[in-house]
């Protein structure tokens, strides 16, 4: 019985060490996650500091040119008719 007691004891001192330690470690965790993507919003900032405000800037993402072999011939795709 005197086991019993001790391990209740120990799970009621665990939850009430638990709910006094979890509230830093959530904020510290959510300051660094913060942190993170503060970094990361500078340097997409930092990046694209070349123009003068009012600039407009046109992102043309290249295109891939498709490589067919002239020896290989054109592709068709064929139905199947019953």
């Amino acid at each position: 019985m005197e086991g019993f007691f001790t391990f209740v004891l120990a799970i009621i001192l665990l939850f009430w060490l638990l709910g006094r330690v979890a509230p830093f470690l959530l904020a510290w965790w959510v300051r660094k996650k913060f942190r993170g993507m503060e970094q990361q919003q500078k340097r997409y900032t930092n990046a694209n500091r070349d123009f003068k405000e009012g600039d407009v800037l046109v992102e043309v993402e290249k295109e891939d040119r498709k490589v067919v072999d002239s020896s290989v011939g054109e592709y068709v795709d064929f139905e199947e008719t019953k």
